[in-house]
């Protein structure tokens, strides 16, 4: 299984596929695309878009198709169907979380982009991160062993809420730092953060 994630050179929407793939010590091709290269492709893609992932020939986009599959190849998607609706739960949770920060960050009003902020880091991300915090159960968000959704709020994290206000005060929400650590302390993480 010959496995190529194509997007920019930059973490993106094909960010957590990067991450869930290093984690789970999956072999495959990252190739960054430069703009002019991307527009040499755009036509052959699927919808035009990226990030696409290849695997036997096939090409496949969709980002969260994607970060589906790769969880499930780096055995971080549980195969429990409770557990499973549970992880996407949190998952589509921390989509919210991240998509309000993109959201402003890429506003041009700034005007607008300062109300929107101040309700973001003021009422939004916290409402959501305190529920996140609250459905940690022991070392991950499962328990023992690290989904998709763990990987995804380390990605929420550093490439969402950090990347975007680094003086988010995190601190509030202990158990969602305690799962950043210890996805961190991933060998293959570790590895990949440091060459990042």
């Amino acid at each position: 299984m010959a496995l190529k994630l194509t997007y920019f050179d930059f973490p993106g929407r094909a960010e957590l596929a990067r991450l869930l793939f290093a984690f789970g010590g999956v072999a495959y091709e990252d190739v960054r695309l430069s703009n002019p290269e991307f527009g040499a492709i755009k036509a052959s893609l699927p919808f035009g878009q990226v990030p696409t992932l290849e695997t036997d020939g096939v090409v496949f986009a969709q980002s969260m198709a994607i970060h589906r599959y790769a969880a499930k190849v780096a055995g971080l998607y549980p195969a429990d169907p409770v557990q499973a609706l549970r992880m996407e739960m949190i998952s589509e949770t921390l989509l919210e979380l991240v998509g309000g920060a993109m959201e402003i960050k890429y506003m041009s009003d700034e005007v607008v982009k300062a109300e929107k902020t101040t309700k973001y880091l003021n009422e939004i991300a916290p409402r959501l991160l305190a529920v996140l915090d609250k459905m940690v159960q022991g070392k991950f968000f499962l328990g023992d062993n690290a989904t998709m959704a763990d990987v995804q709020l380390l990605h929420a994290m550093l490439n969402g809420l950090k990347a975007n206000f680094p003086n988010f005060d995190c601190s509030k929400y202990p158990q969602l730092e305690s799962v950043v650590e210890a996805v961190k302390s991933n060998a293959n993480i570790t590895a990949y953060l440091a060459k990042a």
